[in-house]
């Protein structure tokens, strides 16, 4: 059995070799349909070369994160693309900003999804964005969550939508919290964007104050993200008081339909 349950710990696996040696600890989840492999931990004395291709084969199909930059590196040099390397970052809520004092006819109004910030997000995602463009899976995820709470329900005091003096969306935050993806207890920026034609003007700081104020109104201790290296908002993240936690690299193994590598040895 490639993947088996940790014997200690039941939120965890433990991905094996073939003579049923332990070669990694992870925790597999499901993300609106995307199966994830996430915390992907080598154990003491294990191969990186040897876990790399193990993975391949067993976890076929998956989106791999780890913070071990060898493991991440073997994929890479096995051919595999590095799809995403960022930083998760927290902010313990101990301090937080005053409310940002908008423009006149500028409002933050309740949360929700709508055309207007379909349009503008993929404007804000463009091409060159970190992250890559928005893509419609991005929007029928965060549809989901408003309409059947799935894969997790917004967390509406520290969510909310950009109004411009039209009444027009453009932009928002959106938070969920606690979530299922993190060992501590924290609220999560799942999204935060403004629209091309409301930059510049602060609006991000707005939303991301608003997202802090309202995780501590609802009694959660911390606030987490994820910023992916080159995106220009960590200025924005480190100067509100978010500090760095881990480092997660993401690779995505190919599907199982797709020829694996055979395992190398040692």
């Amino acid at each position: 059995m490639p993947v088996r349950p940790h014997p200690e710990d039941p939120a965890d696996s433990l991905l094996v070799a073939d003579d049923g040696t332990a070669l990694a600890r992870l925790r597999l989840r499901d993300d609106a349909g995307t199966r994830v492999a996430a915390e992907v931990r080598p154990l003491p004395g294990t191969a990186v070369r040897l876990l790399a291709g193990q993975a391949r084969r067993d976890l076929a199909g998956y989106r791999l994160e780890t913070s071990d930059e060898d493991l991440a590196d073997a994929l890479v040099a096995g051919g595999l693309t590095l799809h995403r390397a960022a930083t998760d970052m927290r902010h313990d809520l101990a301090d937080v900003p005053a409310p940002v004092a908008l423009p006149p006819g500028w409002s933050l109004g309740e949360p929700g999804w709508d055309d207007e910030l379909v349009e503008g997000l993929a404007a804000a995602y463009g091409p060159g964005h970190p992250d890559g463009p928005w893509q419609a899976s991005d929007t029928a995820e965060v549809r989901a969550m408003f309409d059947t709470g799935e894969p997790v329900p917004p967390l509406l005091p520290a969510s909310a939508r950009l109004v411009d003096p039209d009444g027009r969306s453009a932009g928002h935050v959106l938070c969920a919290g606690p979530v299922p993806w993190t060992e501590d207890v924290c609220a999560w920026v799942l999204n935060l964007a403004v629209a091309p034609r409301a930059q510049g003007r602060g609006f991000g700081r707005a939303l991301l104050t608003h997202a802090l104020r309202g995780a501590r109104e609802a009694g959660l201790p911390a606030v987490g993200l994820s910023v992916a290296d080159g995106n220009p908002a960590r200025r924005m993240y480190d100067g509100a008081g978010f500090r760095p936690y881990t480092r997660v690299l993401t690779v995505l193994l190919p599907a199982p339909a797709d020829p694996p590598d055979a395992v190398p040895a040692g």
